[in-house]
């Protein structure tokens, strides 16, 4: 009866230390759980804060994108204006130069309608001068 009742407290003592290590092991193990999944936690925020960035880089840049976009059609519609003005320019000089050009041949062919009309004037005086004179020349003559 001795031996039983040591061998139940040996019972006891052994369940007691068996309570005591799986208690010891589950807290061990919770401990272990709860520090993966705050590593976990820590890691999946990490991995959003880096993607949140990067779509912040992608933003801006894509925002940076369409300002450079947009000073290039600036740039280009200044740069067209200013083309098409100075074309404007230029042609605007060629239409006085040919008006001048035409105003010089007209002024050319009126100038030789004026000699030619003088010397037909003068050819015609010529003539009358030369009749005049021959009439004369026969008056004298007779």
């Amino acid at each position: 009866e001795e031996d039983a009742k040591k061998y139940l407290k040996q019972c006891a003592q052994e369940r007691r230390e068996s309570f005591a290590f799986r208690n010891a092991e589950g807290r061990r193990q919770r401990m272990e759980e709860s520090e993966r999944l705050s590593q976990k936690l820590l890691d999946e925020h990490r991995r959003l804060e880096h993607k949140w960035a990067g779509e912040e880089d992608a933003k801006k840049y894509l925002e940076q994108c369409a300002e450079e976009r947009r000073n290039s059609f600036a740039f280009r519609n200044a740069e067209g204006l200013r083309q098409r003005r100075d074309a404007e320019e230029e042609r605007a000089i060629d239409q006085v130069a040919k008006h001048k050009v035409f105003e010089w041949k007209c002024a050319g062919e009126k100038d030789a309608e004026e000699y030619l009309k003088k010397c037909e004037q003068e050819r015609r005086d010529s003539f009358a001068f030369r009749n005049a004179e021959g009439g004369r020349q026969r008056q004298e003559e007779e």
